[in-house]
């Protein structure tokens, strides 16, 4: 029976690394105690505090970058919080059947550097896209940046985008799952002062816990014959006290920075991912130099047509001017005496 079982948790690992593709490594289930937070995630073409776009495509195609990292980002996440002090980010990333070599860099909110994270495949699935992965990612804490790249094949290149958590609600309220937080925040400790208190209380004799208690009666019972109220007290008010080590998840990013545009010259990328969840060649560049390139040419002709007119014109003038010189002096000049 336990080579049984062997046999099946060892075929279900290797199905499960066979699914998620060698691109990204699965990531192992640990069974850590602590806390899972659903999150909105921002997909962010440039970067979200500086507004910086490293992406080959520049400010000039800001639109059509955002509108790719819009379609290839899910807007819903999980946060796991560790006991520990361990933050891990899992994201699902759609268009997979398009993309490939994805790689994620990290940092807090404020810092310049970037740090390379450990990161996996926690599961698959498909949308009307194609296939879509789920990504987990261990990040600094909460208030965090992630930087990623991948590889866009309709583009034929590198494409490096960003994003950020925020609005972090306890309780996992995805399809999503949890592979590092498996257990409740607090679940170990709660479990020690169960065992704890159990041991003493069987260690404890009963003959003694009853002389206790009888005695404990008795002084009560003597001290309210002795002493007499003199005035009523009114009751407490009663106060509810929070919890001391509940912490409020928070971003420090409130919005996104975008980059002022330099110019409204329209893109020339002939290849890129338009429109949110959607792959598609782009051909507004080619049709905008097209229809460029036929009205230069128009009014090229049309100035052409009209310098050939006004020359002509020009000419005209000129021949009309000289025979009506030469008709107008032909006898003064002595053309009537060679007729005669």
């Amino acid at each position: 029976m336990e080579r049984k079982r062997k046999f099946l948790a060892g075929f279900l690992s290797m199905m499960l690394a066979l699914l998620v593709g060698a691109g990204i490594p699965a990531v192992p289930v640990f069974a850590a105690s602590g806390t899972v937070y659903t999150c909105a995630i921002h997909p962010c073409y440039a970067h979200p505090v500086t507004g910086t776009i490293e992406d080959s495509g520049g400010e000039a195609n800001y639109a059509t970058g955002q509108g790719m990292v819009d379609g290839a980002l899910y807007t819903t996440g999980i946060l796991e919080v560790t006991d520990g002090g361990e933050y891990y980010l899992t994201i699902r990333m759609s268009l997979m059947d398009y993309t490939s070599g994805h790689s994620f860099w990290v940092q807090s909110v404020g810092d310049s550097g970037w740090s390379a994270p450990a990161m996996g495949a926690t599961g698959t699935g498909s949308d009307n896209n194609g296939t879509t992965r789920d990504i987990c990612i261990q990040v600094p804490s909460e208030n965090c940046v992630v930087r990623g790249s991948m590889y866009v094949e309709p583009m034929g290149r590198d494409v490096i985008f960003y994003l950020y958590p925020s609005d972090f609600t306890e309780g996992n309220n995805t399809d999503m799952t949890a592979t590092m937080v498996t257990e409740a925040s607090g679940a170990d400790a709660a479990s020690a002062q169960s065992d704890t208190a159990g041991s003493q209380s069987s260690q404890t004799d009963p003959s003694v816990s009853a002389s206790a208690s009888a005695l404990q009666d008795q002084e009560a019972a003597d001290s309210t014959e002795e002493t007499e109220p003199e005035t009523e007290q009114e009751p407490a008010e009663t106060v509810t006290a929070e919890p001391e080590n509940e912490t409020k998840l928070e971003n420090h990013i409130r919005d996104a920075a975008t980059p002022e545009p330099e110019s409204e010259t329209p893109s020339t990328d002939d290849s890129t991912l338009n429109g949110a969840r959607g792959l598609s060649l782009s051909t507004e560049g080619e049709a905008a130099s097209a229809g460029t390139q036929t009205a230069s040419a128009g009014s090229q002709i049309l100035v052409l047509v009209v310098s050939v007119t006004v020359s002509g014109l020009i000419l005209l003038a000129a021949a009309s001017g000289v025979i009506y010189l030469f008709r107008k002096n032909w006898y003064r000049w002595g053309g009537g005496d060679d007729d005669e």
